[in-house]
């Protein structure tokens, strides 16, 4: 029956539901590698991550440029009201005791020095105050000798000598010839007349020009964030590349360490194969063939007979066929070898072409000779059917025998010494990331069935 195919699974008998010994877990699972798709993806991550990062430091400019933009308008005009409009103060413009004509001529020296912001556009609206909140000068004339409560900012600026901006509200009379030229940017400043007296200037300034600045100073800022984000790129993707190159390599080494180490325990498994084979095998075969030729010592030659039938198994248990290189059919009728050399009858059902990686057929392998070995030598079963098939992703191995079964609960008890059969077939499937499912009962036989995945990378 060596090699005999069939399309029978197991025995006839009713057995319970299968038992889930293992369960699939995809964590265990070792699959091919796909480094293509690793660099593709941490590149992505890469350009995303940085793409973000870049676009929250733009925003976060938008504030911080805003910010220094508005600093820039308050030290203009500061700059303005130290150089231009100090300069031109006189006694007279805050002097409720001066005539009408001096005090329009204060205010006339005022119009002249602050003409050109006027005609530049530069401002929309100028005003001197004083304490009181009286407006002493400004380029709209209607507003020059009307008295409005200052704010608490305008009366500390005058106090502390410090300059100052906001947005201004634009609602309150004072500002009602400022209307309609959108937000504005109210900065102010004190300044002193000749005999040291505090007055407050104002100037107006049309927001979308600070607006304008800040996209300056965030379009600079954008610049430099994106573009090191850029160079930073450049420069991590050939440094990924070769780390990648470097642990493929790396794997590569190792899997043809490990290749050499089994090459080598194969050639001394079949040196030792050879000398059994052309030496001791030999012999005692030759032996036997003279003693079976004298009548009272052929009970001795089929003696040596069975010596040399079960020499000859051993010699396919050391060196046994891998499925890589013999097949699939020769490796699981090797892995039977002792179950046949103890005289049970097995049938191996395996596809002509199996779609499945080394390391998944070696787990076949590996499950195969335990559960055959356990079923001939503890179950007492006279037939054993392994069946091998390819569903899907998976690899699917069954294991049926017509012995004696057992009941499930026993597989929870102490295991005993000797009795690691079942252990073993829970590792396979544990060390591929499979699934082992059983089915048995007394009296009904047993199925084990061994689930792994077809392209599995590794066994551990």
């Amino acid at each position: 029956m060596h090699g005999q195919r069939s399309s029978d699974s197991g025995n006839s008998g009713t057995l319970p539901e299968p038992l889930v010994l293992v369960a699939a877990d995809p964590r265990r699972r070792t699959g091919r590698t796909p480094w293509r798709r690793v660099l593709v993806g941490v590149v992505l991550a890469a350009l995303v991550g940085g793409a973000a990062v870049a676009t929250v430091g733009t925003l976060v400019s938008q504030r911080v440029a805003e910010s220094f933009a508005v600093r820039d308008a308050t030290a203009d005009t500061a700059a303005l009201a130290r150089i231009v409009v100090e300069p031109a103060l006189t006694d007279t413009v805050a002097d409720p005791a001066a005539s009408a004509t001096d005090r329009a001529a204060a205010r006339a020296r005022l119009d002249d020095a602050l003409a050109g912001q006027v005609s530049a556009g530069s401002t929309v609206r100028m005003k001197l105050w004083s304490a009181d909140g009286t407006v002493l000068w400004s380029d709209e004339p209607r507003l020059v000798g009307e008295r409005f409560p200052l704010s608490d900012e305008d009366l500390e600026a005058l106090r502390t000598d410090r300059s100052d901006a906001e947005v201004s509200e634009l609602e309150g009379a004072e500002n009602r010839y400022e209307r309609g030229h959108g937000p504005l940017l109210e900065a102010y400043q004190a300044v002193h007349t000749p005999s040291g007296e505090a007055l407050l200037f104002e100037a107006y300034r049309p927001y979308g020009d600070v607006l304008a600045r800040a996209a300056d100073l965030r379009g600079a800022f954008a610049a430099l964030a994106f573009g090191t984000v850029g160079v930073v790129l450049v420069l991590l993707v050939p440094l990924l590349l070769w780390l990648l190159v470097r642990i493929r390599s790396g794997q590569r080494q190792r899997e043809r360490l490990l290749g050499r180490a089994l090459d080598a325990e194969v050639a001394e498994r079949r040196r030792l194969a050879r000398e059994l084979h052309d030496g001791p095998v030999q012999d005692v075969a030759g032996l036997a063939l003279s003693l079976g030729s004298v009548p009272e010592t052929r009970a001795a030659a089929t003696t040596l007979r069975a010596a040399v039938s079960s020499l000859r198994t051993s010699m396919s248990t050391i060196r046994p066929a891998a499925p890589e290189r013999d097949g699939l059919r020769a490796a699981l009728d090797d892995a039977c070898a002792r179950a046949r050399g103890a005289g049970t009858v097995t049938v191996v059902d395996v596809p002509d072409t199996v779609l499945a990686s080394p390391a998944a057929m070696t787990a076949a392998v590996r499950f195969v000779r335990e559960a055959v070995w356990n079923a001939a030598q503890h179950a007492r079963a006279t037939r054993i059917d392994v069946r091998v098939r390819v569903d899907g992703p998976d690899l699917r191995v069954t294991v049926a025998d017509d012995g004696t079964g057992f009941e499930p609960d026993l597989l929870d008890a102490p295991s005993r010494p000797g009795h690691l059969g079942t252990t073993l077939l829970r590792e396979v499937a544990e060390d591929t990331g499979g699934a082992l499912v059983l089915r048995t009962a007394p009296g009904a036989g047993t199925t084990w069935q061994l689930t792994v995945p077809a392209e599995t990378e590794a066994l551990r």
